[in-house]
């Protein structure tokens, strides 16, 4: 009422003072400015929407009015009521009838409705009111909004992003696709993202709830559950701009015919056309699950359109490229063949099945790292020799705990001044050892009490630190992975304390490792460690955390295995290859197992096992290379001139022989890293289950090089000299490399 006055005043105005022809003149007129005006309130809408969507795209305002929706709506509702209470109220009308019927109103505006026919009319013509009714219905629409959005508004906005990667950026692109969400996937992703950004990461969140299985029809429940994961895990994928997708059911529920088509089995039809028309796709399963994760990378490995991949434009075909299914599972015997055979069958499979353990993962850690090797912990004398035995203890005889030994086992194989191993013992505690000893001495026949010790108690027993009091004084390296991150940091805390009053400083650093399971707890864990270290500054023990999640579920140990690419280097060196990678495809490729079965006679699974050792020794032999270093007193960075000046020496050598031209006392230290290199191998053969035999024999585990350095003919023993050259001219590359101008 008050717009139209104002118009027919303006109007009536300009007719009066300008003498327009007419008063049809001034209608035209009051039209006209009729029309400004609403032009001036959709400028004025527009303005307002460019704020709006501004505010919640560029800025945290709409992250923090989803995470305060309850509040936000309570206060709005308790507005409203007053507001209608006000409203409604008059002196025909009783009190508590207002009441109720206002906090009926005050609900309605959520669902985008309002009461305003029983506002009393005075009220709907007094501006103050009418203006905060408008502003409460538009805040409680808003919130409505917000509710909704924070339900389905993900999926939405998943799903363009998903068609826009389908239909325009697919086309031969990396592609890493999670089934499942978990902190050890998110992990792993944001580790690939920071390394690999323009590489594309698909989650696919898996709601296994039986009651809603693919074969029900679409419904409400459906649609305002449709994504399980929490907002802290959509915060991290949203940092790394993954696509997430929905699914009820996962690869490992999908049997039958329909495992030939996974994607279509499950819905998920555009993830599917981004796998087939990308170059590399990798495949992870990470869930706790491990017979869920074994079984959707079986069922993955059906899918005939895999084999089928390629450019739809373009119409070429890459299933010859074999994909990698990375599967959270323990390294058990069984699971094991499963790996192996998966790399080495002579199917038309397109997928290769890859475990992940995080207990053997988390025991890579140490090997990579310098400051955790075996013999930091121990007295380098002269010519590379050690004058002391080795002891350990590792407390949890678990997985890590096993894989722990084996390690230690290999990396601690050092040579007295005798020229022999110097005596090695760990202590292994566990409370469930009873169930644990026969297995490990059945895989280990040729490691005996006097190097194992199998104890079966737990930490808080008389009889566990009566062997703690004994043994502390002389210990070398600890473990403790219990599986429990509060009691393994007190059981470290409690052997520091130990040791300190038992130890005599005279003695070499004991290394406490703990391991980390849960990377929640890693930072409060850590803060302990730096206390206990500065209150105690000088003092030769050190507490150390290894393994956490973080660390473990990491690009370059998972997907790229950046052990896997020094072993392919330390083979091509080895070697003298020109190629890095073709040379370890054709010494550890499918091919190469068809050699074996038909050179040694082997079936395929005895030719698998063989070559796996090959491998593992390869890999090894790499990772003891700074070992090596070590105990020659060689820091490339600091004194580069010592170590050209050993490539020199190892170049006087002739092949098949042991002899250093170079003599005098550098000859015998290179001499004597080959000996440990010999007892590095024999280790690494004992903890694979191989004993000494006449003849070299992969289906018995016989080998007849484990035995004294002294009783290998001459050519074996260039062997271990090969690998120490080796490892000296992989040193020195690597300072080439990192020092353009050379070294000076």
């Amino acid at each position: 009422m008050f717009h139209n006055d104002t118009m027919n005043w303006l109007s009536r105005f300009l007719f009066d003072n300008f003498r327009l022809s007419t008063p049809g003149d001034a209608e035209t007129i009051s039209g006209i400015l009729e029309l400004s005006a609403v032009g001036s309130w959709v400028v004025l809408f527009v303005l307002l929407s460019g704020v709006m969507v501004y505010l919640l795209c560029k800025t945290k305002i709409f992250e923090w009015l989803s995470k305060h929706v309850l509040l936000l709506a309570t206060i709005i509702w308790i507005g409203g009521t007053l507001l209608y209470i006000v409203g409604f109220n008059n002196e025909h009308v009783n009190g508590l009838s207002v009441v109720l019927r206002a906090i009926i109103s005050s609900f309605r505006m959520f669902v985008v409705s309002h009461d305003l026919a029983r506002v009393d009319s005075d009220l709907q013509e007094d501006t103050l009111y009418m203006l905060l009714f408008a502003i409460t219905h538009f805040a409680a629409a808003f919130i409505t909004f917000l509710f909704i959005f924070k339900m389905v508004g993900y999926k939405i906005k998943s799903y363009i992003n998903i068609l826009m990667h389908r239909f325009i950026y697919s086309n031969n692109s990396v592609v890493h696709l999670f089934w499942g969400v978990n902190d050890a996937s998110c992990l792993l992703a944001e580790s690939i993202h920071r390394d690999h950004n323009t590489e594309t990461i698909i989650f696919i969140d898996i709601d296994n709830d039986d009651e809603n299985n693919n074969q029900k029809q679409v419904t409400l429940s459906r649609i305002t559950n449709i994504m399980t994961i929490h907002n802290s895990e959509i915060a991290r994928l949203d940092k790394i701009g993954a696509l997430v997708e929905h699914c009820y059911g996962g690869p490992a529920d999908v049997s039958g015919a329909a495992a030939t088509n996974i994607f279509k089995a499950l819905h998920l039809k555009s993830i599917g056309k981004i796998v087939h028309k990308s170059n590399t796709v990798n495949f992870y399963f990470l869930s706790d699950d491990e017979a869920a994760n074994i079984s959707g990378a079986l069922n993955l490995q059906q899918d005939v359109r895999l084999r089928q991949r390629g450019c739809d434009k373009c119409g070429e075909n890459k299933k010859e490229e074999r994909l990698n299914i990375y599967v959270h599972a323990r390294k058990t015997a069984s699971n094991e063949i499963l790996n192996n055979y998966s790399r080495y069958n002579n199917s038309d499979q397109c997928c290769d099945i890859k475990i992940v353990d995080s207990a053997c993962l988390a025991v890579k850690t140490l090997k990579t790292n310098s400051s955790t090797l075996p013999v930091k912990c121990v007295k380098v004398g002269k010519l590379g020799t050690v004058n002391s035995d080795f002891n350990s203890l590792i407390v949890g005889f678990g997985v890590t705990g096993q894989e722990a030994f084996k390690f230690l086992y290999e990396f601690s194989a050092f040579v007295g001044t005798d020229l022999k191993r110097v005596p090695f013992h760990c202590y292994a505690v566990d409370e469930n050892m009873d169930k644990i000893a026969g297995e490990v001495r059945s895989q280990m026949p040729d490691i005996k009490e006097n190097e194992l010790s199998l104890i079966k108690s737990h930490t808080g027993a008389q009889e566990f630190w009566d062997k703690v009091n004994q043994v502390i004084p002389t210990l070398n390296y600890a473990v403790i992975a219990i599986n429990n991150d509060n009691e393994s940091i007190a059981l470290a805390v409690n052997l520091f304390k130990v040791a300190l009053r038992l130890r005599d400083d005279s003695r070499c650093m004991l290394k406490i490792m703990v391991r980390c399971y849960q990377s929640s707890n890693k930072r409060r864990m850590q803060e302990v460690i730096d206390s206990l270290t500065y209150s105690a500054t000088g003092a030769k023990v050190k507490i150390m955390l290894f393994g956490d999640n973080q660390a473990v579920y990491n690009y370059n140990l998972i997907q790229s295995d950046v052990t896997n690419i020094e072993a392919m280097e330390f083979n091509r060196v080895y070697n003298n290859a020109d190629d890095a990678e073709a040379k370890w495809k054709a010494d550890f490729g499918r091919e190469a197992i068809e050699r074996l079965m038909e050179e040694k006679r082997l079936n395929r699974y005895h030719a698998i096992c063989e070559l796996s050792r090959q491998m593992s020794q390869n890999i090894s032999n790499s990772l003891h290379g700074r070992t090596k270093l070590i105990l020659m007193g060689i820091e490339p960075e600091k004194h580069p001139e010592r170590l050209e000046l050993y490539m020199d020496y190892i170049k006087s050598r002739a092949k098949f022989s042991t002899n250093y031209a170079c003599g005098g006392d550098e000859a015998q230290l290179l001499l004597n890293m080959a000996i440990v290199e010999h007892e590095r191998w024999i280790a690494a053969h004992r903890v694979m289950g191989y004993t000494h035999g006449k003849s070299k024999d992969a289906v018995h585990q016989y080998h007849p090089s484990i035995c004294p350095w002294a009783e290998l003919d001459e050519k074996t023993k260039s062997y271990d000299c090969d690998v120490v050259d080796t490892t000296i001219k992989l040193a020195y590359n690597q300072l080439i490399a990192t020092q353009p101008n050379g070294v000076k």
